[in-house]
């Protein structure tokens, strides 16, 4: 069960970070479209899309290390790892977050 939740969290993990990258993707496709000129700080978060894909591998390969290591797994563990990797989320996530609405207040100034 301990395994299993250190999946879970992996998996979580990744389908967030695959959501912001997609997020960011059709930020790029909708201003493509309009002519509106994208704020510095989206266009800053825009340069690091890549990241959003490769963030995950480390948590990922920490995940398999857990479930074929040969020592039982400890509860300390579980709860470090949800801690680590959702803390790294939120610091990915309000930022993508705040440059997906910049070009929404741009507009609405409009």
């Amino acid at each position: 069960m301990k395994k299993f939740t250190h999946v879970l969290i992996a998996l979580t993990f990744a389908f967030a970070c695959l959501s912001l990258w997609s997020m960011l993707t059709v930020l790029i496709s909708v201003a493509a479209n309009g002519s509106v000129m994208l704020p510095g700080f989206t266009r800053l978060c825009l340069a690091g899309r890549p990241l959003l894909l490769v963030l995950p591998v480390p948590v990922v390969g920490y995940c398999l290390y857990t479930i074929f290591r040969r020592q039982p797994t400890e509860q300390n563990s579980i709860t470090t790892f949800l801690a680590w990797t959702m803390s790294a989320l939120c610091l990915v996530f309000f930022p993508v977050l705040i440059a997906v609405f910049l070009p929404c207040l741009k507009l609405m100034e409009r």
